[in-house]
């Protein structure tokens, strides 16, 4: 492989190719439907559902960026992305259990969970988590050592440990947090253990030694909290859908907290909930909510970018994972309808394991 001197001088080798989403998607679909149609039929057709449901990938028109951080990190690293699919089909399989977690936790009736019902649904989801830890081992099968496949099944299962305490404290601080640190380290909390093992597996994969993986992992941190961030800024501004019920239920995000939102008044009817809901939604727009959370959102992006500056230093070529930073990301072929750059964080999908 041909090398060329950065402006830092160091070395940097030739710009591998960057797969495009299309192909992501294709490559860890195909892995994800594999593992699915060797399950029992009862559990095939929930789980199926669920994957090809909210934009996973075996949607129509799949967004998920979590296979696409975990391949991306893996081409940055210098590795070859093709032993990076089943790492990206486990996190792709285990997300997709979160969001069920996170639908049931909330009390949201899912089109899944209205035709299966919600106790056949949470099987299938800690069915699906299950799957991700034996999935992810199969990474042996595409040429990786057994003792790194052994490693990225221990990052699987600590990292989605760590997101779920955070998931709980959230979920039992709700009438408690008042302070604006308090909420962005529950954001934190949850969104940001998700993101940095997205980019530890795929630079783990590539053989990459500690200091180097811990530079990736701070690059996914940073990079799903202020994901995490703009889509709490999205679901409290005015003009939104009702269908994210943050306002309604007073969550403890950065911008309900900062504006003192503390949900809709009990026993309103619809009709006063909607109103209630508008105007609230244009309060907390007018105290600072929103900006607030935009400019933390663009602090931790500037992290993230240090991360990468970091890892450009040493060589690495981080074109793919500043473009997805960036929202530029040129490689996307984004079908039809798919979100806009705003939106393609890991933050915009349920951060709950």
């Amino acid at each position: 492989m041909a090398m060329h001197s950065g402006v830092s001088g160091a070395v940097k080798h030739e710009a591998s190719i960057i797969p495009s989403r299309t192909e992501i998607y294709r490559a860890v679909g195909g892995r994800t439907r594999a593992v699915i149609a060797e399950q029992e039929p009862s559990l095939q057709q929930i789980c199926r559902d669920l994957l090809a449901g909210d934009r996973h990938v075996l949607s129509e028109c799949p967004a998920t960026l979590w296979p696409v951080v975990v391949i991306r990190s893996c081409v940055s690293a210098r590795g070859d992305w093709s032993r990076a699919l089943w790492p990206a089909a486990a996190l792709e399989i285990a997300m997709t259990a979160a969001d069920v977690f996170d639908d049931l936790a909330d009390g949201e009736e899912t089109p899944v969970i209205a035709q299966f019902g919600p106790g056949p649904v949470l099987t299938a989801a800690a069915g699906l988590l299950s799957l991700a830890g034996s999935v992810i081992l199969r990474a042996c099968e595409d040429g990786c050592p057994e003792s790194v496949a052994l490693q990225l099944g221990r990052m699987l299962g600590d990292a989605l440990a760590t997101a779920a305490d955070g998931q709980l404290h959230s979920l039992s601080r709700r009438a408690t947090i008042t302070d604006v640190v308090d909420a962005y380290r529950l954001t934190a909390g949850k969104s940001g253990p998700l993101g940095e093992l997205a980019a530890r597996l795929g630079s783990a994969v590539a053989l990459v030694d500690a200091d180097v993986l811990d530079l990736y992992g701070t690059f996914g941190w940073h990079f799903a909290v202020a994901g995490q961030l703009i889509n709490d800024a999205l679901d409290a501004s005015p003009g939104r859908s009702s269908a994210k019920r943050d306002v309604q239920d007073g969550s403890p995000t950065v911008p309900l907290v900062f504006a003192g939102s503390n949900g809709a008044p009990r026993g309103a009817s619809q009709a006063a909930i909607a109103a209630w809901e508008d105007a609230e939604r244009r309060r907390i727009a007018e105290e600072g909510g929103i900006i607030l959370t935009e400019v933390l959102a663009i602090a931790d992006r500037l992290r993230a970018e240090q991360a990468l500056a970091a890892l450009d230093e040493l060589g690495h070529e981080t074109s793919a994972l500043r473009e997805l930073l960036g929202g530029t990301d040129h490689g996307a072929d984004r079908p039809p309808g798919d979100v806009t750059s705003a939106e393609q964080t890991p933050g915009n999908q349920k951060p709950y394991v």
